[in-house]
């Protein structure tokens, strides 16, 4: 196939149509129908608050099972449950997500 300047100028127009048709349905902000209930263990260290912000800001509820160490004032609206996955896991009874 030969190129002309009109060809490769429709086929960038098709490719920018198409791109933002992506960023329309793909980058959205992805909100679930029904929010899930997620659990963290731990979500106050390295990665975990971006995890957790992410899904607080979908409108998930998220409850953290921490130790209680460190991060207690990260995310008061998320439910809290202290504990150790080494043995304390009282807290932890009863629950679903």
């Amino acid at each position: 196939m030969t190129w002309t300047r009109r060809s490769v100028l429709q086929s960038g127009a098709a490719g920018l149509l198409s791109l933002n048709s992506f960023r329309t349905f793909a980058l959205a902000p992805n909100r679930t129908p029904k929010p899930l209930r997620i659990l963290f263990l731990g979500g106050t260290g390295f990665i975990g608050p971006h995890m957790v912000r992410q899904a607080l800001d979908r409108g998930h509820h998220v409850t953290l099972f921490t130790r209680g160490r460190s991060g207690a004032d990260l995310f008061p609206e998320a439910e809290r449950l202290i504990g150790n996955r080494h043995g304390q896991l009282d807290a932890l009874t009863g629950k679903s997500w």
